[in-house]
């Protein structure tokens, strides 16, 4: 397995290139550097399982090499005293067994006939012998391959063990992956601000290099309005950011802004979005986001259906009146 994971130390090292001003909080680094190392103790402690597994498995398969070989030496031998006793069997039925006192009266003589008996007496000796050492081969073989079976068995089950396992590894080091990368791109969202009452952590509500939008407060508008904030304009359907740390206070749609979304911020105003295509997955009234957090996409609902696609951003300080948004959007995507 070839995929690696950032190590804390390299994490760190990464956050820390990206410098002034794209910053993050001290607190932020050190609860990243903590969930880095508390899934990297997960990992390690799969993987240590894994590779006693692995060596469980290797060691299972030797045993199961060497019983197939045992197997195979073992029918060789049955086949060989197999071979002998049909031998046997055969000079028996040709010549006939005979009895020791045949044998004696058949002889020349006495001591002929004792030799003889003898002789006998060893054959069939022999032939019980023979016939003890096939069995006990044949029992031999018998627990041998009873013995194969039971490997096999856990050799299988090890191997199910092992692909969980592998899964398992695989899938943690994917997600940390995805963590590690995310960690990454929420930090590059990310800037500490501190000109005048804009205090805090802020990101652009669309990714830099995909955006737009000059100061537009106060242009004309249908109807004999004025504009009320500034558009931020970009492709259809790319993630919009949470501006800054803070609550999702209100998401719905009306007939001019569309499908909208209030984040209270936690500097204390409140940051209306408009024109949105949806929300992101997951987002909620009552959620709590940080800034550069993925909250929408940007869209054309409402009185923009058919314009340029773009995020209608408002700042309101306090929950009151709608004050330029322009300087602290420049702050943070500039």
């Amino acid at each position: 397995m070839r995929r690696t994971l950032l190590s804390v130390p390299a994490l760190v090292g990464v956050l820390a290139m990206l410098a002034w001003p794209i910053t993050a909080t001290a607190q932020d680094l050190d609860g990243a550097r903590d969930r880095v190392e508390t899934l990297q103790t997960e990992l390690a402690d799969v993987t240590e399982r894994y590779e006693e597994l692995t060596a469980a498995i290797e060691q299972l398969r030797d045993e199961l090499d060497g019983l197939e070989r045992e197997e195979q030496r073992l029918l060789a031998l049955v086949d060989d005293l197999d071979e002998r006793l049909a031998q046997r069997a055969r000079q028996v039925y040709m010549h006939g067994a005979g009895t020791e006192l045949e044998t004696l009266l058949a002889a020349e003589g006495p001591n002929v006939g004792v030799e003889r008996a003898s002789f006998f007496v060893t054959l069939q000796h022999r032939d019980v012998a023979g016939l003890e050492d096939a069995v006990a081969v044949r029992t031999r073989l018998d627990q041998t391959r009873e013995l194969m079976q039971q490997r096999e068995q856990q050799l299988e089950a090890r191997t199910e063990e092992f692909a969980a396992l592998r899964d398992e590894v695989e899938g943690n080091l994917e997600a940390a992956e995805v963590r590690v990368a995310s960690l990454e791109r929420m930090a590059a969202r990310q800037r500490t601000i501190a000109a005048g009452g804009q205090q805090g952590r802020y990101a652009c509500p669309l990714d830099r290099h995909l955006t737009h939008f000059i100061d537009s407060w106060g242009f004309p508008r249908s109807g004999g309005r004025s504009h009320r904030g500034t558009d931020i304009m970009g492709p259809m359907g790319v993630p919009v950011y949470a501006f800054t740390d803070g609550v999702i206070s209100r998401l719905g749609s009306n007939r001019l802004g569309g499908i909208t979304l209030y984040l209270r911020g936690d500097d204390g105003n409140v940051y209306y979005y408009a024109h949105l295509r949806g929300f992101a997955s997951g987002v909620h009234v009552g959620q709590r986001v940080v800034a550069g957090q993925h909250i929408a996409y940007n869209g054309d609902t409402g009185n923009a259906r058919g314009g340029p696609p773009h995020v209608h951003f408002e700042r309101h300080p306090g929950g009151g009146s709608a004050v330029n948004p322009y300087p602290w959007l420049a702050r943070a995507c500039f």
